[in-house]
């Protein structure tokens, strides 16, 4: 580095890249001080402004970079401007003054991928569709402009297609393409960008496959690979996420040989686009065909755990990010530690949740799910102002980290501050349209006020979004319940159940319906179901002595108004069964006594309804 022959600039650059490329970045910083301070133009005040961005300092990099118009200048002021929330400022860097369009959009696809981030963070969901589109036009390696290009897809009213056929459509190699892939029903699909001006790239032949090293076959072929058990079905109590339809134990055969990137790729988008539909059963279908060694990793067995929790079967999904936590490179993995914490929240497991926040506050706090994981560690332990403390900092760290608000807003319902809690709903629906548990956290408050109009309005647009969801289906059948439309409950109680038979709260309030229109055998097998999916619900057992008293079986029905008696010894439903004990009680003595030419009649009117319980609700 010392060679006589080299200048003060070229000795000065060559400092700079090697403190750059080994993390010294205050040293680098110095060196591109000199730089500048040597010769002063603007390829020297970028590295000055990338040295201060590799050190955090992103304030500091946007002053050095204002005034700039290098393609590479541009490209780093609108990611700083990204990171300090300056959205409008980013998008004139991009696109040039006023957002005209007067510049091209630098580096190619990155820029048009950054583009799309800030047209997202400025609600214009549209533009963001076309940017992301664009930049998968210009490169397909681009995998996170294809994330949120089926999320956003799938939100708008374009038809959809079928997973595989939208992958396909981005991610198929040239000579494999097809110019008009179609719907499983036969119309023509297109992406949402496919200008006729731009040819689609050769970047499958210049960004080639690793080569196999050897040994490869033998890592492709090994045995032992992660399949979930059968789970254990778990009753929706205290539940706040909805479940979906229950995942399927069907496999399919893996491709292990002459696997390529764009075949990965169009595998594996696949199972993203059908897991931002929600199918969770098509998702762990097309990941199963993925080779192996790519099943075996963080990403991958992350999306199998969610799926086993989007379906509500937490057993599975606990299994799954099990697996993945215990792979060693996997170990420290934060991504879906707040789908996981979660889960663990619904199986009650308080030491296995407590471990995991002693771990993670080891790990990294600065990372949204961190606190998620804290956050829900102490709202399993009843703390529900601490946990709001805790998803609050979740925020702070990540504005636009969605389900911190929906978590945040679960405990201001456990404390009933539902104008707080409805706040934080929307604020999670403002960074997420398509968060649909945010819209049935607000479907839920309302029909707790009673305001029925407004609970249906967005259980429905919860559904729009995860139209297989069992849960929603039950509630909007409770909501129609109350509204005293019973058929049409029924429809969607029957919906819920084909969705997933082991939904108790929808057997349950099935029940209730049939119990209201006297059909009291039709209710007792419900009931029987329920009592199997949820026996320590006491609510079950109150509404089975119910209809055992109603089908003149009054030694069954003071069976299980006591058994309801014993689940909720302290709740203020005490004295509610108390007084239906006492009324067969009576029905019984006043039977006896007409023998002996005596009537004894309970009072008119004093026949009480059964109690409601909250364990039914979120």
């Amino acid at each position: 580095i010392w060679n006589a022959m080299n200048s003060f600039v070229e000795t000065a650059r060559a400092a700079f890249e090697y403190c750059l490329s080994n993390f010294l970045y205050d040293q680098a910083i110095f060196y591109a001080e000199r730089l500048v301070a040597e010769s002063e133009n603007e390829e020297h005040a970028v590295l000055l402004a990338l040295a201060h961005y590799r050190a955090g300092d992103t304030g500091r990099a946007r002053h050095l970079l204002q005034g700039l118009v290098s393609q590479g200048a541009r490209y780093l002021l609108a990611k700083c401007c990204i990171i300090l929330g300056k959205y409008e400022e980013a998008e004139i860097a991009l696109t040039g003054p006023q957002g005209t369009g007067a510049w091209e959009v630098p580096n190619g696809a990155a820029g048009y991928y950054l583009l799309g981030e800030v047209k997202e963070k400025r609600n214009q969901r549209d533009k963001a569709i076309e940017c992301y589109a664009r930049s998968l036009e210009v490169s397909p390696i681009m995998w996170g402009a294809y994330e949120r290009l089926s999320w956003l897809t799938l939100g708008t009213s374009a038809p959809r297609c079928a997973p595989r056929t939208f992958a396909s459509a981005y991610f198929r190699q040239p000579d494999q393409a097809r110019s008009t892939p179609t719907h499983d029903n036969g119309r023509n699909f297109q992406p949402a960008v496919r200008s006729p001006a731009v040819a689609r790239p050769k970047a499958w032949r210049e960004v080639p496959d690793p080569p196999r090293k050897a040994g490869a076959r033998d890592r492709t072929q090994r045995q032992g690979q992660y399949r979930p058990g059968e789970g254990v079905a778990v009753t929706p109590k205290a539940s706040r996420q909805p479940q979906g339809p229950r995942s399927s134990p069907t496999s399919a055969p893996r491709r292990e040989d002459g696997a390529t990137l764009a075949g990965l790729l169009e595998s594996l988008g696949a199972a993203v686009h059908a897991l931002h539909s929600f199918d969770t059963i098509t998702t762990l279908q097309e990941l199963r065909t993925i080779p192996s060694h790519h099943y075996e990793t963080g990403f991958v067995l992350d999306m199998v755990a969610r799926c086993h929790f989007e379906a509500t079967d937490y057993k599975k999904a606990e299994e799954a990010y099990g697996v993945c936590r215990r792979l060693e490179k996997e170990s420290t993995r934060t991504t879906g530690l707040e789908y996981y914490s979660v889960c663990l929240w619904h199986l009650r497991k308080e030491v296995e949740l407590g471990y995991l926040t002693h771990e993670v506050l080891q790990w990294d706090r600065l990372r949204p799910q961190t606190w998620c994981v804290v956050g829900n560690c102490f709202s399993l332990q009843k703390e529900h102002d601490t946990a709001i403390k805790f998803f609050k900092r979740a925020i702070q760290l990540d504005p636009s980290f969605t389900y911190a608000y929906t978590l945040c807003a679960h405990e201001y319902v456990a404390n009933e501050k539902f104008d707080r809690a409805i706040a934080m709903y929307e604020h999670a629906i403002s960074t997420d349209c398509r968060h649909y548990n945010a819209w049935f956290g607000l479907g839920n408050i309302y029909h707790r006020q009673e305001e029925y109009e407004n609970a249906k309005y967005h259980f429905r647009k919860a559904l729009e979004i995860n139209p297989g969801n069992s849960v929603l289906r039950s509630y909007l059948g409770m909501v129609y319940q109350s509204l005293g439309h019973l058929d049409t409950a029924l429809k969607e109680y029957a919906f819920a159940l084909r969705a997933d038979a082991q939904n108790g709260m929808a057997l349950f309030q099935k029940a209730c319906v049939l119990i209201s229109l006297e059909r009291w055998e039709e209710a007792l097998e419900d009931l029987t179901k329920a009592r199997k999916v949820a026996p320590k619900e006491a609510c079950v057992y109150f509404q089975l002595g119910r209809v055992y008293w109603k089908l003149d079986r009054p030694k069954k029905a003071v069976l299980h108004y006591n058994i309801a008696l014993d689940l909720n010894r302290d709740t203020k439903d005490h004295h509610t069964i108390r007084n239906h004990i006492e009324k067969v009680r009576i029905t019984d003595l006043a039977e006896d006594t007409r023998e002996d030419g005596l009537t004894i009649r309970p009072g008119a009117g004093n026949q009480p309804q059964g109690p409601q319980f909250s364990s039914f609700m979120v």
